[in-house]
């Protein structure tokens, strides 16, 4: 009986504990604690069907951490039911039960889904950012890693043990730099929140350039006409909901509301972009690489990129962007249905 109870259970099974943590041993609090900071570190996303059963099992319903595989040694599994779940102990791992579909490899990367402090192991949960062909089919990947330590570790709230077992098989993205998959191509200059620190901005061009206006040049608030009298006809003039960019040969002005917002270096600054879909969970390929599951807010260099949305069952969702530097815009498709 219970070899059958389901990955969800357990987690409920231990989160319900904390209910009644105040009639608990003080290491009992203590490893809910723990687990409160754990799911902070690394927030859950939310997967599954939406209200009424619309939506498939292994749809992004929230998007929440998402980690990079640091060695391989894993497993994933086409079924939800029955995860791909190995024992990890510093770095021995062994699968124990869930089928085998594909061999995670370095660089894979995961949503985590639950985490959960028992008295000696730690829980983590995870699916697989894309959907992946196997032999046994495509779609994405369930895993989970069952982490052991000693009693006292996590008895005693020990985050700093914890989290350094924890890098070794997986960290949050944006923190990962050792494992890249491999035959990859190079990825764009861009990454995807809740992650830690954004993408280093891009060299800039050494080729000279006129120098940008100075403070009594321009000054936030301006209109379009003053900044013309001023500054003469730009390049170049964008403009996308509110917000209007005016291109000279060397920088970039930003207004918002025809009022000057910013202006800045050309180059010099990444493109907020915040992508959401209808349904939800839809990928999302920056220049045919992806990048992430809808939502998501991307932070990407300036200049010419495509946008596609893909979900299983609905037709895909293109736009061809010329981005500005410093600007902040959204992007909201719905896929229809083939």
């Amino acid at each position: 009986m219970l070899k059958r109870l389901s990955l969800f259970t357990l987690v409920f099974t231990l989160f319900s504990a904390g209910a009644a943590a105040q009639k608990k041993p003080p290491e009992q609090n203590d490893r809910i604690v723990l687990e409160q900071i754990l799911t902070q570190t690394y927030q859950p996303s939310q997967v599954g069907k939406q209200l009424m059963g619309i939506g498939g099992e292994t749809d992004i319903r929230r998007a929440g951490t998402i980690v990079v595989i640091q060695r391989p040694g894993l497993y994933g599994s086409l079924l939800h039911t029955e995860p791909a779940s190995s024992a990890i102990d510093g770095l021995q791992y062994k699968l124990f039960r869930g089928h085998q579909d594909y061999e995670v490899p370095a660089g894979e990367r995961y949503y985590v889904t639950a985490v959960a402090v028992g008295s000696d192991t730690i829980l983590v949960a995870l699916i697989s950012a894309r959907s992946i062909s196997t032999q046994a089919g495509t779609g994405r990947m369930w895993t989970t890693l069952s982490f052991k330590f000693p009693a006292n570790v996590l008895a005693t709230a020990d985050k700093e043990t914890v989290f350094r077992e924890f890098d070794q098989w997986l960290m949050p993205e944006g923190r990962a730099t050792s494992a890249t998959p491999a035959a990859a191509p190079p990825a764009p200059a861009m990454t995807a929140y809740p992650a830690a620190a954004p993408a280093a901005a891009p060299q800039p061009v050494t080729a000279p350039r006129p120098a940008p206006p100075s403070e009594s040049s321009l000054t936030p608030g301006m209109n379009r006409e003053q900044i013309l009298q001023t500054m003469g006809k730009p390049d170049r003039e964008i403009q996308f909901e509110q917000r209007q960019w005016m291109i000279y040969p060397g920088f970039v002005a930003t207004l918002k509301d025809n009022k000057l917002e910013s202006f800045e270096t050309s180059g010099s600054g990444a493109t907020k972009v915040t992508v959401q879909s209808d349904p939800p969970g839809a990928e999302i390929y920056l220049d045919e690489q992806f990048v992430g599951s809808t939502p998501s807010i991307l932070s990407v260099a300036p200049g010419k990129h495509a946008f596609r949305l893909h979900a299983a069952g609905r037709a895909d969702w293109s736009r061809q962007l010329n981005l500005q530097a410093g600007s902040d815009i959204t992007l909201a498709a719905t896929l229809d249905k083939n």
